[in-house]
């Protein structure tokens, strides 16, 4: 579904991502740990085209999507992404924030979006919010809101960053539990996380980066409990004691 060949990606002097490589299948969970600055979130920005690579290639179901010339909006169409902050617009109800993308890119009719947006509002714990504006919501209930909105496009692959480093600890168990549910649907994800419990638990896959590369990879159990490289033990001991 996805694979990345020889990433590279610099800000000015600083070169984030180092000639990574990586291969996710159809249906799979792929689980990105890494520190702060290691590259994680910049990975995920690149596979949705919010930054141009600098060098290597990006395919996305076999096509490469960093050619020249590659139309943006109908890559984007494929590829759903929910960020840590949830960026609903703030003016809109649930329902609006669901259907305005369907409505204006798909050239869905009212009534057809506001079904659909009904059944993933419904599939997210939240039918009795669509009328609600984000103000009015918990921050975990925003943040499915915007996990809904993203599966409103129909997408074949969807990206996760930190989604949960936002709410209070009580709010992450509701967001966490949307994505079991979206990972048993076979929805091929790569989900950036702290919670190495849901890593443990719903990744098929782990890869550890850090200073820009992916330094270890493997099950997800295998690494956690298991680190070959002392860059990844460092890392697991801080955020596992």
């Amino acid at each position: 579904m996805v694979e990345l060949r020889g990433v590279h990606k610099r800000f000015g002097k600083l070169e984030v991502l180092r000639g990574v490589d990586l291969t996710v299948s159809l249906a799979e969970v792929l689980v990105i740990i890494g520190p702060s600055g290691g590259g994680k979130s910049t990975l995920l920005r690149c596979v949705n085209l919010l930054e141009k690579i600098d060098a290597g290639t990006v395919l996305l179901e076999g096509e490469d999507i960093t050619r020249p010339g590659v139309d943006v909006n109908r890559v984007r169409r494929r590829i759903g992404m929910v960020f840590q902050q949830f960026n609903l617009f703030p003016h809109l109800t649930a329902m609006d924030n669901l259907t305005l993308a369907p409505r204006k890119l798909l050239g869905l009719s009212r009534s057809e979006a506001e079904g659909q947006g009904r059944e993933l509002l419904a599939r997210v714990g939240l039918a009795d919010k669509a009328g609600s504006y984000p103000h009015q919501l918990s921050g975990g209930q925003q943040q499915r809101v915007a996990i809904a909105r993203a599966l409103m496009m129909k997408p074949h692959v969807m990206l996760f960053d930190e989604v949960t480093s936002a709410l209070d600890p009580e709010l992450v168990s509701e967001v966490l539990d949307v994505m079991r549910d979206l990972a048993k649907s076979g929805m091929t994800m790569l989900v950036v996380t702290h919670e190495m419990g849901f890593a443990r638990e719903v990744g098929d896959r782990l890869v550890f980066i850090a200073d820009g590369v992916i330094a270890e990879e493997g099950r997800p159990g295998d690494v956690l409990d298991n680190p070959r490289q002392e860059r990844t033990q460092q890392f697991l001991r801080r955020v596992l004691r």
